[in-house]
């Protein structure tokens, strides 16, 4: 008997055993099974949630630069002398063409005075040239040759004293003009040796000497002419005379001849000589005086009056009717620029002030640095009434295409494969999250046009975990 009950103890603690062990796993299991809801549910709790509609969606390129004039400049004077005037002070707004600053031009002027009256010579002496002989000049030739052809006539049966009076005037005459052409000229290139800057054009200083020749055998024939009369019987004399009539017709004929080209070519290039110094007359007169190239505002001033001139910039002018703002882009956004799109601009220091703009120039060419390779782009503003102020900060975002009414999923659920460049929508279908192949369109900052894969009410869905690995960057 107590055998028996010994066996029936050990057989209930076997039991009771047995029944703590399965209770004790019902129990875990029944636990996990709590703690997975708990978690489902905590999970499901947590979710970032969006139902798929239609929308609008805008793409843009966005990059920051500094405000710049659309035109500056730094004017020198670039000739040396005094500064005698400076007529604008920084800040200061001026008109293209007015004065700002002078130099004392006072030896530049007068060269210009000398090199107009030069051209002037010139361009009588071609006149008259082209002209060619004037009755006057006819009438003057054939007079002299009939003078020679009376005074050999004369010589042939001897002069009364009378002729003989006038012969001596005559040669005084000549002598006296001779005297004073000569004069003329040797002061001319005396002038010429001491002040080279101011000589007269070689073509006017060779015409000096022509005359200065010509009225020397002039005054020698009047000479010849005066022993002529005074040895009327003189067989030397009488030949001097018909050589006078040789000479007169040869006068004459030569006056009566069409202009050489030659001489003309000649006369042609002495005009052209004295044209280019005068120019350069001019041109130097100008560098005396700094003007104003367009419309601005002076943004420096580094000379006074009474100071010498320097090498550094006199005047600086800045352009503040239109502003442009350079920029880089990198070679995947760059791609999607044009000349003519339009940019909206937000300027640090004048924040709620709305800015536009368009794109007006694109570099042909990249600029590499640290392994990146970037655009640059020039953008230029609208006319504006806002404060804008030369190297102000600026962020431009360039709107480079737009899709109206299309189905948009947002960035946040979409993940896209790297190796085949397939892209995924992260969905929410009842309880369970599911990936769907998608094809997509135009993406903007937070949303994706996408063309098939979902349909509209779908709700796109990731947990926080496949949030922190978002491959599109967009937030949300």
């Amino acid at each position: 008997m107590k055998r028996i009950l010994n066996y029936l103890r050990a057989r209930l603690g076997w039991i009771i055993f047995s029944i703590l062990v399965g209770l004790g796993i019902g129990g875990y299991y029944l636990y996990q099974q709590i703690q997975a809801e708990q978690a489902r549910q905590q999970s499901l709790a947590t979710l970032r949630t969006e139902v798929i509609g239609r929308g609008d969606i805008v793409s843009i390129v966005s990059a920051t630069g500094a405000i710049l004039p659309e035109q500056q400049v730094n004017l020198f004077f670039q000739l040396p002398g005094l500064v005698t005037e400076v007529s604008v002070a920084s800040g200061d707004e001026v008109k293209a063409g007015q004065v700002l600053a002078q130099l004392d031009d006072a030896d530049l002027r007068l060269a210009a005075q000398q090199a107009s009256d030069a051209l002037t010579v010139a361009e009588l002496n071609r006149q008259k040239l082209l002209a060619g002989p004037t009755a006057g000049d006819v009438a003057i030739a054939q007079a002299n040759l009939r003078a020679a052809n009376a005074s050999a006539y004369d010589l042939s049966k001897g002069l009364p004293q009378q002729e003989i009076d006038i012969a001596q005037l005559q040669y005084d005459s000549q002598l006296a003009v001779y005297q004073r052409i000569s004069n003329q000229y040797n002061g001319a290139v005396q002038f010429a040796q001491d002040y080279p800057q101011f000589a007269l054009p070689l073509e006017t200083l060779d015409t000096l000497k022509a005359n200065a020749e010509a009225a020397f055998y002039s005054a020698e024939i009047a000479r010849l002419q005066l022993e002529q009369v005074q040895d009327s019987a003189d067989p030397g004399a009488l030949s001097v005379a018909y050589a006078q009539i040789v000479q007169a017709q040869a006068v004459l004929s030569q006056t009566l001849a069409p202009t050489p080209d030659l001489q003309i070519a000649l006369a042609d290039l002495a005009v052209e000589q004295a044209r280019t110094a005068l120019n350069q007359a001019e041109l130097r007169l100008s560098r005396a005086q700094l003007t104003a190239p367009f419309d601005g505002v002076v943004a420096l001033v580094n000379v006074k009056t009474g100071e010498a001139a320097g090498t550094a910039p006199a005047i600086g002018l800045i352009d503040v009717t239109q502003f442009h703002l350079d920029v880089t882009v990198d070679e995947v956004d760059v791609a999607q620029l044009a000349v003519g799109q339009g940019v909206s601009l937000t300027v640090d220091a004048l924040p709620g002030v709305p800015l536009s703009g368009k794109v007006d120039r694109l570099a042909p060419t990249a600029v590499g640095a640290s392994g990146l390779v970037n655009y640059a782009v020039r953008l230029v503003l609208d006319p504006t009434e806002a404060a804008l102020r030369a190297g102000m900060s600026a962020t431009a975002a360039i709107t480079v295409a737009e899709a109206r009414d299309v189905a948009l999923v947002p960035n946040w659920a979409i993940r896209r494969d790297r190796r085949t460049g397939q892209a995924y929508a992260s969905l929410k279908v009842g309880e369970a999250l599911i990936e769907v192949e998608i094809e997509t369109g135009l993406r903007g900052e937070s949303y994706t046009e996408v063309l098939s894969g979902v349909s509209l009410g779908d709700v796109a869905a990731i947990s926080n975990e496949r949030e922190k690995l978002d491959v599109w960057g967009g937030g949300g």
